[in-house]
């Protein structure tokens, strides 16, 4: 798993390339993600777009995430594009407690929409 990280407004998007499946490098992510919120930053964007797969330890970093920015007032969307990376969120219902997106345009876009 590789990742970068792009301010985009007031949100960090997190863009995911890769399988996100292994607890160390997961780990590696959640603390840089948690580093960040404790440096003030509490909106965060899982861009999914270039992940191929993710199972159980991949979805424990939007739930931490989720968790650390309720903390703080802030924010946590998903972009996923592939179909099999939805589902696998929508059956475990991550989709219910995070809006996710099919495309940047769409999250773009809503945003601006939010903002008027």
């Amino acid at each position: 798993m590789k990742y970068e990280f792009e301010k985009v407004g007031r949100f960090t998007m997190i863009h995911i390339a890769g399988n996100l499946d292994t607890a160390e490098s997961t780990k590696r992510l959640d603390d840089e993600i948690a580093a960040m919120s404790s440096e003030g930053r509490h909106h965060f964007v899982f861009n999914l777009d270039r992940t191929t797969y993710l199972d159980s330890a991949g979805l424990s970093i939007f739930i931490h995430c989720l968790c650390d920015t309720q903390e703080n007032d802030g924010s946590v969307f998903i972009i996923a594009e592939d179909m099999q990376v939805r589902r696998v969120l929508e059956m475990v219902g991550i989709n219910r407690l995070i809006t996710t997106y099919g495309s940047r345009k769409d999250f773009l876009d809503a945003q601006e929409v939010a903002a008027v």
